[in-house]
């Protein structure tokens, strides 16, 4: 990854008075010097390690040894030492350079100095004083060079995480955001939560450039989670140049709220003797998809799944959509409820199940008949019905029989 670097330009400074000086005989010195500089990383937390480079270049090209008219002029740049101060609030670590030397015709030098911010710096722009001082009679050179202090941390925003959820699994988006005046490397964001189940713990995000942002996202599973609020925490570390930080904890609230995503509708229980068959409807109303959804009979004492629908494999529900199923399974008498368990893959892909009963004794179960046996009380009503339909007939008849002897006397 190329690393974007600010080159702060202390001045395409022309040292053309670097000087004109005679040397020896007829010999000027002659030379032209562009001085540039750059820090890294480009603006500094308080105790924050960084490095100022000064680059010197010789902009003579040619010769060494110039000729013209009756006089030589000797092309390379005298360099006797080179030294960066620092100031209350930033400690420069170096003591400089003695000794330097020339630098010849289309040479460039670089100087390297280590600074470091102190404790108690404050935020804003500082200068550094630059001092180089040339050989062979040259003129000396005194520069401020800039450095900036920036005290401002990395920030989270969520942008889709509900208040509450239910038992559910759920895609959580959160925004890193750099609000720094310089770039910062190898972002790591590690949420966490108590009786919350959260994939990944630790999500790679990269380099935030400055004054920028980056997305990322991570799965929150409340499924096997309690009933009550819960607090989602996350933490971010970096590098602003080789120097590592971490951000304050950034947390937010949510109410887990027991009811499970995956819900059972308009159940029937139907059965022909000891052999029962159990049909309905299961809904998503969770806020994701689910995958590879299978409703199952669990064998136990009394129960055991049988053909031709011991499970019944559903595939992909979408969240607000449901589906069908029908399930078969011999019962023994005096079994009060059937167990089923529903298996299904959410967004992180890891897999997640539930049990549900269903009992042959309640309204949960809107049908339940029995072939060889009807109920006491429905015989009951079937014959008051009868008796109250005959006697309506009765009545009737005998009414119209003494209608028509009245009219025979007449």
């Amino acid at each position: 990854m190329i690393r974007k670097t600010m080159i702060r330009s202390l001045a395409t400074l022309m040292l053309l008075t670097f000087l004109i000086i005679p040397v020896a005989g007829d010999t000027t010195v002659r030379p032209t010097v562009q001085v540039t500089c750059q820090s890294d990383p480009l603006s500094l937390f308080p105790e924050d390690n960084g490095t100022v480079t000064v680059s010197l270049k010789n902009m003579a090209t040619g010769d060494v040894y110039v000729q013209e008219d009756s006089k030589t002029f000797d092309m390379n740049a005298y360099i006797v030492s080179a030294s960066l101060i620092g100031t209350n609030e930033i400690e420069v670590t170096d003591k400089g350079y003695s000794n330097i030397g020339l630098i010849g015709p289309g040479d460039t030098l670089n100087l390297t100095f280590n600074i470091k911010a102190k404790k108690e710096a404050s935020s804003g722009i500082h200068f550094l004083n630059f001092e180089l001082i040339g050989g062979s009679d040259m003129y000396d050179l005194n520069y401020k060079i800039p450095i900036k202090i920036d005290d401002r941390n990395v920030q989270l925003v969520f942008s889709n995480l509900p208040s509450s959820m239910i038992n559910e699994i759920s895609t959580v988006t959160v925004d890193v955001i750099n609000p720094r005046s310089s770039d910062i490397n190898n972002v790591i964001l590690s949420p966490s939560c108590e009786d919350v189940l959260i994939y990944p713990s630790n999500i790679f995000v990269g380099t935030v450039p400055a004054g920028n942002n980056s997305t990322v996202e991570f799965t929150v599973n409340t499924v096997k989670s309690s009933p009550g609020n819960k607090k989602i925490k996350c933490l971010t570390s970096y590098f602003n140049g080789d120097n590592h930080h971490t951000s304050e904890t950034t947390s937010t609230n949510l109410d887990v709220i027991s009811k499970p995503t995956l819900t059972l509708t308009n159940i029937e229980v139907d059965n022909l003797g000891s052999k029962y068959t159990v049909s309905g409807e299961i809904n998503n109303i969770g806020l994701t998809d689910m995958k590879n959804v299978m409703v199952s009979l669990i064998d136990s004492k009394g129960i055991n799944s049988t053909q031709p629908y011991p499970s019944y494999f559903i595939g992909s529900l979408e969240k607000d959509d449901f589906s069908s199923f029908e399930l078969s399974a011999f019962v023994s008498p005096g079994t009060s409820e059937i167990p089923l368990l529903i298996e299904f893959r959410g967004t992180d892909n890891a897999y997640t199940s539930i049990t549900k009963s269903v009992y042959l004794n309640s309204k949960e179960s809107s049908v339940q008949t029995d072939k060889k046996a009807s109920s006491p009380l429905l015989i009951t009503i079937i014959i008051i019905m009868c008796i109250a339909v005959f006697g309506i007939i009765g009545y009737s008849w005998k009414k119209q029989k003494k209608m028509n002897k009245g009219e025979g006397e007449s």
